[in-house]
């Protein structure tokens, strides 16, 4: 699998106005697709219930954004050396220039995000809102992740999800079920989720919480594409840091990348090191985070002059009357997975990367904008 994309066709920067629009229309386009998904999510959950395995192939964002997720299967695998058997399943994200693993060919495949390709195909809707075509993929992986699940509830059978590690109970969680080699619950019986029921719910809350950053941090979103352009204006340097599975690749491999100085930066996680830029004054550092703010950040930039953009759930209570920061509420909850599953314990499918993704994207846009 390759370690990078290449630099991703740029989608219009005008579009139809906020990015966060454009990307609530792509969840309600994808609305038809998740009744499409019903048949191939059956068959697949017939194969994973007689003891297949499942696995991921394609792009570096693509497959970290659906593994080890809040939400998600905790008995996915990456698809690597070993091929995978008749009775497993592969969900396959296709790049322009490679074709299915020959590790996948005799398993059952599912091919998310291309026009076309093998086994059952489904593709993603960026026309819809002018949107990055790895978004709508991340949107349609999600939906079909759903359907998946629920096909599998009416098979008798609850496979065992992740729950977020920054919650108490995550990394017991893991643990417990032995990094998903427990595929499925033994210590746990859900009632049947009927088709299309997790799908639905999970356009509906993402579209929801899209529209509510929109209305209640509409102003805090122009200030900070306002900020951007000064900072070009002058001279000076944009840097656009991230965490989670999309990203970095969603920043530093797409058009964004052209204007922010992308680089991982862990906010809330004290064991991964920072990346050790100076900061200037006049220069702009937007976080793209989690759960926590990025305290670090904010002790480096700030006194050199620099001002701070950040995305997290939590905020820093030092900076909260600081005129040079600016701090935007995301929206979805601690847990970020957001659509229930009745007599289950942890909820299912993440918001995280299609919410922060589209305020990324936003703020790219206006730091274009003239005027």
């Amino acid at each position: 699998m390759k370690k990078t994309l290449r630099k991703r066709k740029n989608p219009s920067l005008a579009g139809d106005g906020s990015y966060l629009l454009r990307t609530a229309r792509t969840l309600e386009a994808s609305r038809p697709d998740v009744a499409a998904m019903t048949a191939a999510a059956e068959e697949a959950a017939q194969r994973l219930a007689s003891g297949g395995r499942l696995w991921a192939t394609g792009p570096r964002p693509l497959v970290c954004e659906i593994m080890s997720r809040a939400g998600g299967f905790m008995m996915l695998r990456q698809l690597a050396k070993t091929p995978a058997k008749p009775g497993d399943v592969v969900l396959h994200f296709p790049e322009p220039k490679a074709s299915l693993p020959r590790q996948a060919d005799k398993a059952f495949v599912i091919t998310l995000g291309g026009s076309s390709g093998p086994g059952h195909g489904f593709a993603h809707r960026a026309e819809a809102g002018d949107v990055s075509p790895t978004l709508a993929t991340v949107i349609l992986s999600w939906l079909f992740t759903g359907e998946l699940i629920a096909a599998l509830t009416r098979l008798g059978k609850m496979p065992v999800l992740y729950q977020s590690i920054g919650m108490y109970d995550g990394f017991p969680r893991i643990h417990r079920y032995k990094s998903g080699e427990i595929a499925f619950h033994g210590d746990k019986r859900v009632p049947p989720a009927a088709a299309g029921v997790l799908g639905r719910r999970y356009i509906d809350a993402v579209t929801g919480m899209l529209r509510r950053v929109e209305k209640e941090e509409r102003r805090n979103l122009d200030r900070a594409g306002a900020w951007a352009r000064e900072a070009r204006a002058a001279g000076k340097r944009l840097f656009m840091y991230s965490m989670g599975h999309l990203f970095p690749d969603e920043i530093g491999e797409t058009a964004i990348g052209r204007v922010f100085r992308s680089a991982v930066w862990h906010a809330g996680f004290i064991h991964f090191a920072k990346p050790d830029h100076v900061y200037r004054s006049g220069d702009l550092a937007v976080h793209i985070g989690y759960q926590h703010p990025p305290d670090e950040l904010l002790q480096r930039a700030r006194p050199a002059g620099a001002r701070v953009v950040y995305v997290s759930l939590r905020a820093d209570r030092d900076s909260a009357r600081d005129p040079g920061v600016i701090r935007i509420d995301p929206m979805w909850d601690w847990p970020d997975a957001c659509v229930p599953i009745e007599g289950y314990d942890v909820p299912a499918l993440p918001a995280s990367a299609v919410v922060n993704a589209a305020i990324a994207w936003e703020i790219y846009r206006l730091q274009a904008l003239r005027g």
